[in-house]
């Protein structure tokens, strides 16, 4: 099964990604099921029969699934800092690590190292947040906010100014 795959890293806010949907899918299949594969099993040499196959493959799957470019916005949070931001990535590199390895140690450190960033980020939070209700002028409008936008409830103004 395809699922929508990321072709290149972010640079800029704008990713590549495979417009992979129902429509596509049914142009697919109906492409690949016209094909004609004789060429591919009258084929003596394995190698040669399975590049032809993956070129005819590709084609038809690169004229499916089109590339689009989707720009999408960051939204700068004020608790995140560069080191939180750099631990992020540090953490996903370990993940990555421990997926292959599949080690005790590698999984005993990754867990740590959660940890660490899990306090060290609402660490951050409480800071940020203890900012924002001194600098408010109501405070007790602010802490109300932030308790809502914390626990992902709507009020008609969920507006924290930083």
């Amino acid at each position: 099964m395809i699922q929508n795959i990321v072709l290149t890293k972010q640079r800029n806010n704008i990713t590549t990604k495979r417009d992979i949907n129902e429509q596509n899918r049914l142009e697919f299949q109906l492409l690949l099921s016209y094909e004609n594969w004789e060429e591919i099993f009258m084929e003596d040499d394995a190698n040669n029969a399975f590049n032809k196959f993956l070129y005819i493959y590709l084609s038809i799957c690169h004229s499916s699934f089109i590339k689009k470019h989707i720009k999408f916005n960051t939204v700068s949070k004020p608790s995140i800092t560069k080191w939180i931001k750099t631990s992020c990535k540090r953490k996903r590199d370990l993940y990555l690590k421990v997926r292959r390895n599949n080690e005790m140690e590698h999984k005993l450190y990754y867990k740590q190292y959660c940890k660490i960033l899990s306090k060290s980020t609402k660490e951050a939070k409480k800071i940020c947040y203890k900012e924002v209700i001194t600098k408010s002028k109501n405070k007790i409008e602010t802490t109300w906010n932030i308790i809502c936008k914390e626990t992902s409830k709507l009020t008609k103004e969920n507006n924290i100014n930083y």
